[in-house]
């Protein structure tokens, strides 16, 4: 097979790049080479490149099976020996607002964009986040290789966070992976607790106009209030409850 073109070099952009990033960059080279701005005698060569690339990366489609081919490129003469390169997409996952104890589910791709490879390494941290699975997307190599990782949270309102490392040969990237459990609180006294908005506002809607002026709202379980000396948010039990959980999202 022929060599390819390396789209992401002439684009200038990453491997992993998204697609708003693939766009901007498209659009500032064009900006700069398109022949009807730029005189030089290679503008249209460059613009012709430019355009392939772009037409390419911008589908999903596309960019998947030149992906899946690129390692051809790393067979052309004297370029053997260059290293491996790996690559991630996504190389940042991120879970929100994720009930405590629930499963969540994620992959991702890891590519080689440099030289040849004796062997794949893959980290696995084996805690609240692990590794499931892998398997290759390709009929010609063991990369791209899609992974499956499940992540979970134990405790509420807690915040998560560990590392995928994954490497070709002792030529290291890594994907960051973050975990946040939603607000939720036991409450087991009559005192006012300060609560931040966000954790708040799913609750009070169209609500918070009235209690900015400072005027107590009540519920069904806890009154809530903005403390006019701190401008805090604050949530107590009514005096008739002797517990309750506090769940903005149920």
């Amino acid at each position: 097979m022929e060599p390819l073109d390396d789209y992401y070099e002439i684009l200038q952009v990453n491997p992993t790049a998204r697609p708003k990033v693939i766009k901007a960059a498209y659009r500032a080279l064009a900006s700069e080479i398109a022949p009807d701005i730029n005189p030089s005698p290679d503008a249209n060569e460059k613009m012709v490149k430019i355009n392939k690339a772009y037409e390419v990366l911008s589908d999903p489609v596309k960019r998947r099976d030149y992906n899946n081919n690129r390692q051809y490129k790393t067979s052309e003469p004297g370029k053997s020996n260059s290293p491996p390169k790996p690559a991630i997409d996504p190389y940042y996952i991120e879970f929100k607002n994720v009930a405590a104890g629930v499963i969540k589910k994620a992959s991702f791709t890891v590519f080689n964009t440099g030289g040849h490879y004796t062997k794949i390494n893959i980290g696995n941290p084996d805690s609240w986040l692990r590794v499931v699975a892998w398997h290759s997307i390709s009929t010609n190599d063991e990369l791209p290789l899609k992974v499956d990782i499940e992540a979970i949270g134990r405790d509420w309102y807690k915040r998560y966070s560990d590392v995928i490392c994954v490497s070709l040969d002792n030529i290291q990237a890594r994907v960051d992976v973050l975990l946040t459990t939603r607000f939720r609180l036991e409450i087991t006294d009559h005192e006012w607790h300060n609560i931040e908005f966000e954790n708040l506002k799913t609750w009070i809607k169209k609500r918070k106009d009235i209690l900015d002026t400072g005027e107590m709202q009540r519920g069904k379980t806890f009154r809530y209030r903005l403390n006019k000396v701190t401008r805090k948010y604050q949530f107590r039990l009514r005096r008739d409850y002797p517990s309750a959980i506090y769940d903005p999202y149920d």
